[in-house]
């Protein structure tokens, strides 16, 4: 994994600039396709050599290949390398689906399929997926009783997604006038070919590249909310392997632990339900009073000309549509950040519960589970805590979506992709740093300091384009009013 990390690092910001430049949308789409799914396959290949060297194979007969070390690893390595493919195959599509299909087909603000509520969908499925796929694959291991047929089943549904997947995306392509359209390669900033990279010298060029592309990176006014999302990824106390490998530890039975992780997984679904409509509220909320305050509304309507009164109603639709995204994304982090709190405090009691056993009996059992009130505490604050890891996703999704100009999309979300993966490198680091299950407690602290900073920066950041956090005037009447 932390070479794959790295390479989406080196790589992931080249990917965004492909797909920026590619003109043909559908064309740029379907390639992700089909290297994402065929890298797959590919990749499920050579794993199946992996796992079918006599030492690896269980009570099985067929296909049985002889133990070669030295050939082990050479697959291993072939293995990887598609593994690396899938990884960046993967962002390009993200990037391509959600940084230009998504925004170029969205209706304006308000609208049943706006930019909100297409996010939110999308990421419903996408969690729907997340949760259900992992079932399916232990359902299928667990009836055959082999892992092999578990490989084999993932190569299969990559084959048969493709032509689902073609059939899709060139059915809404050619439902969409917008799509149909050809993208511009250019910088309007840039003039002529400076804009794209020179061949000879590949490998100064490149280093060049890549270095501007954090340039451009940190020059937008959403690289502070870019910067505090990618801060979360470093956070161990989610659904990830390091996690799960210490309950188990811990004494918590994997069927326990499926079962809290899809209580959590409902939580994270229903965030996208409530995201749409804690956008709107939030906006219309501060809309509201600003009027009851009266005070111009000026900051909604920078711009404006000589325009007709629909043009200005939708123009004040989307300064609500910003305020609401601010607002409710901090809402979403601070969730999180209040919520983990409980969560860290239970592991460090469930940590020192285990260190008193192990001082007090030298028989203690590693493997009874904690108790009910700490096995409570911890699921269900961290059930509740991924209902706002969600909320701040989608909203920070959409402002990067919003407040970067487009010719600049693309690349913002490829260079966004390589720092999301400088905290998942970290974490992992982090994880092969303090290996032991004692040790986790430590881990769970530093995750969250990183939530906690996460949330410092994205209230900075609120509190520079609001001018404040909160409105300590109705905090004041609030005061006055239950006094009386």
């Amino acid at each position: 994994m932390i070479i794959i990390y790295l390479a989406m690092i080196i790589l992931s910001s080249s990917i965004g600039s492909w797909v920026q430049n590619a003109p043909d949308r559908l064309r740029t789409l379907l390639t992700t396709i089909v290297v994402n799914r065929t890298s797959v396959i590919i990749g499920s290949l050579f794993w199946l050599l992996i796992l079918s060297q006599e030492d690896l194979v269980k009570k099985e007969t067929v296909f049985v290949l002889p133990k070669h070390d030295v050939l082990k690893h050479v697959i291993f390595v072939v293995a990887v390398t598609f593994g690396i493919i899938e990884r960046l195959s993967s962002s390009g599509n993200l990037i391509s689906m959600e940084r230009d299909w998504v925004v170029t087909v969205a209706a304006p603000p308000g609208q049943p399929y706006d930019l909100t509520h297409l996010n939110a969908v999308m990421r419903r499925i996408d969690l729907v997926c997340k949760l259900i796929s992992p079932i399916l694959i232990s359902v299928v291991i667990s009836a055959t009783g082999s892992v092999r047929i578990g490989v084999i089943y993932s190569a299969l549904t990559s084959l048969v997604s493709i032509p689902i997947e073609t059939i899709s995306a060139k059915g809404v392509w050619n439902s969409s006038p917008l799509l149909r359209v050809p993208k511009s390669k250019k910088d309007p900033s840039a003039s002529g070919a400076a804009s794209v990279p020179t061949p000879a010298v590949p490998w100064t060029g490149r280093v060049r590249q890549f270095f501007r592309g954090f340039e451009m990176y940190f020059s937008t006014t959403v690289w502070v909310p870019s910067i505090a999302l990618a801060l979360l990824h470093f956070n161990m106390m989610t659904w990830r392997a390091t996690f799960i490998t210490y309950l188990i530890n811990v004494g918590y039975s994997l069927p326990t632990i499926t079962v809290a992780r899809a209580i959590g997984s409902v939580f994270e679904i229903s965030s996208t339900v409530a995201a749409p409509l804690g956008i709107q509220y939030m906006g219309k909320a501060y809309r509201q009073h600003r009027s009851l305050a009266g005070e111009e509304e000026q900051e909604l309507e920078v711009g404006l000309i000589e325009t007709n009164e629909e043009q200005q109603q939708q123009h004040v639709i989307d300064g609500q549509t910003l305020v609401g995204l601010q607002r409710f994304g901090l809402w979403g982090v601070s969730w999180q950040v209040l919520n983990l709190a409980p969560v860290v405090a239970a592991l460090w009691a469930i940590s020192s519960s285990r260190e008193n056993q192990e001082t007090t009996s030298s028989l203690a059992s590693s493997t009874s589970s904690p108790g009910w009130g700490l096995s409570l505490v911890t699921f269900s604050f961290l059930s509740f805590s991924r209902f706002g890891v969600w909320v701040f996703d989608m909203t920070t999704q959409q402002l990067t979506q919003v407040l970067v100009p487009e010719h600049q999309r693309s690349k913002f979300a490829g260079v966004e992709t390589s720092v999301v993966n400088v905290f998942e490198i970290l974490g992992a680091a982090a994880a092969i740093s303090f290996p032991r299950t004692e040790q986790f407690k430590w881990l769970s602290l530093a995750s969250f300091v990183a939530v906690t900073i996460s949330w410092a920066l994205y209230a900075g950041w609120v509190r520079e384009q609001r001018g404040h956090l909160l409105h300590w005037e109705k905090l004041r009447l609030w005061s006055r009013n239950s006094r009386r």
